[in-house]
């Protein structure tokens, strides 16, 4: 029914779901010899944190999603524990990556392998990074027609966009490239996934209301 309220809420799948940051780090340093610690993290461009030249940085997103790559990824385990228990309260999950189309087997692959369920996976070109034509994955255009009670990102932008373009209430996961902004109206703040999970209670409340 339309009227009803959603009970999907957007998870983000890299560095809300696994540290895909450190994994870019190690392979930074296998690849070009550059050991670059994580709190040096200060862009969302982790190539242009990482002062590699224009070709490096290509390079760099051509490796990362590479299966064997992304299988590597390491989980956040309070992340799973946080979903177990939504799912539990009568919430859906629906994972929305900005990865390229052409990882949307491997990144299937992962969520499996680490037993995270969802209702949905989506692949946003939510950087104007890749072509969506003929491909799996949809336009901000086309993820703004869809509905999310609640979202957890860990990027400005599409927070940004979330909470102004489609009035979604945004927790922010902080990281050390997002720390760049004052505050947003409808984007919160969290210092973890515990965090977070400690604020669900209000949204559920809210949800159960008929409230956004």
């Amino acid at each position: 029914m339309q009227n009803e309220p959603s009970k999907i809420i957007y998870v983000d799948l890299d560095d809300v779901l696994c540290e895909a940051a450190r994994h870019f780090l190690l392979i930074v340093e296998r690849e070009f010899g550059k050991r670059i610690e994580y709190e040096q993290l200060t862009t969302f461009d982790v190539g242009h944190a990482c002062r590699l030249r224009p070709e490096e940085r290509e390079e760099l997103y051509r490796i990362v999603h590479r299966p064997e790559e992304l299988s590597q990824m390491t989980p956040i385990p309070e992340a799973l524990e946080v979903l177990r228990r939504w799912e539990n309260a009568g919430f859906e999950i629906g994972i929305v990556t900005g990865r390229p189309p052409e990882s949307y087997d491997a990144s299937l692959e992962w969520l499996s392998k680490h037993k995270i369920s969802y209702r949905s996976f989506i692949m946003v070109d939510k950087y104007a990074r890749f072509a969506t034509e003929n491909t799996i994955a949809i336009s901000l255009a086309e993820l703004a027609t869809q509905r999310f009670c609640w979202a957890v990102e860990d990027s400005l932008p599409m927070a940004h966009f979330l909470a102004t373009t489609m009035q979604v209430p945004v927790a922010l996961l902080d990281s050390p490239w997002n720390r760049t902004s004052s505050q947003q109206p409808g984007v919160n703040r969290y210092r973890d996934w515990r965090a977070i999970a400690d604020a669900a209670p209000a949204l559920i409340e809210r949800v159960k209301g008929g409230k956004r």
